[in-house]
Formats: C-alpha cells, structure tokens, sequence
C-alpha cells in the first residue's frame, strides 16, 4: 500500500465541497422564502375578498332594516322578487310557495328564475343585487325567508354571498348567513 506523498490540490477539493453546501443551503433558502412569499399573497387576496364579501353582508342587512328600494352599492336585478323575498316567508303555513313573481325573469346570466332556482343557495343563480366593491364582484341573494312567532314575530332570513375578483377567479369567497328581523 502507497501512501501519497503529494496533497496537491486537497484545498481545491475542499473548497468547492463547501462552495457547493453553501449554494444548496442557498437554493433551500430561496425555496423557502419564495414559499412564504406566495402563501403571504394567498393571505392577501385571501383577506381582500373576505372583505368584499362582508361589505355586502352590510349593504345586505342595510337593505333589509332600512326597507330601501336598491343597495347603497350594487343593481337590483328584479326588485319585484327582491322585495317579495325580504317582505314574505319563501312558502305560507300550507307549505305554498309563496314568491310566485320570483318565477320566470331571467337573470344577468340568462338563467331562467324558477321556484327551484329562486330558493337555492347559489347566489351566482338568480341574485337579488350584484355589486362591486374594488376589484371585486359581490353576488347576494335571499334564498330563503321563514317567519317565525314565539310572542313576537320574526322573519329568518337565509342571505347567500359569493364574491369573486374576475381577473383572478381563485379569488372568491362563499358565505351563508341568517339574519334574525323582528317584525313586530
């Protein structure tokens, strides 16, 4: 067995070993800090559209309490039906449907507005006003209206949101909320 008698070059060697662990703990860095950056906008635009969102469940509850004819932001789409399902319960005692002017308009997007389009959650179907807040577009809709009477009288009203920027459709929110109103 020989034993080099030479070492010529073992600091080169050595050198580029930790050259080449700084540029992988480099390029790991980097990766986690580009990560970061994208889930930070995520947040972001996470949080804007959340904000457009409850901006309408304010416009939506200003309507309701205030008994105004439009939104103080947006376009009532068929007021007749928008005020039919703020003003009366979605079906009577008997189990009747009762928004029958809610039936046969037809919507910004060309839907027919049926009994089974008017009551369902989706307030991209049939919605009763369409705003836009900034960058974003607010669909809001009462899909549904029960009276309820425990001493008073009280409408529950069932108010869907969906907000959406549409240059970014991976920016959109969904909420349903109730909103309790004493009639008497």
């Amino acid at each position: 067995m020989s034993i080099l008698k030479k070492q010529d070059g073992f600091g080169l060697v050595l050198t580029m070993m930790f050259a080449l662990i700084a540029l992988a703990l480099t390029g790991a860095l980097m990766f986690v800090v580009m990560q970061e950056s994208k889930m930070s906008g995520s947040v972001k635009r996470y949080a804007s559209t959340m904000e457009a969102a409850r901006g309408a469940v304010a416009i939506a509850k200003d309507y309701i309490v205030t008994g105004k004819t439009t939104p103080a932001f947006g376009n009532v789409q068929y007021a007749t039906c928008t005020n039919d399902r703020v003003s009366r319960s979605t079906y009577d005692p008997d189990n009747t449907y009762q928004w029958t002017v809610c039936d046969g308009y037809t919507d910004y997007n060309s839907n027919t507005c049926t009994v089974a389009n008017a009551t369902s959650a989706n307030p991209k179907i049939c919605p009763d006003f369409i705003s836009t807040l900034g960058d974003y577009t607010v669909y809001t809709k009462f899909a549904d209206n029960k009276q309820v009477i425990t001493g008073s009288t009280y409408n529950l009203i069932t108010i869907s949101i969906y907000a959406e920027n549409p240059a970014l459709l991976r920016e959109s929110v969904s909420m349903i909320f109730l909103y309790l109103l004493k009639i008497d």
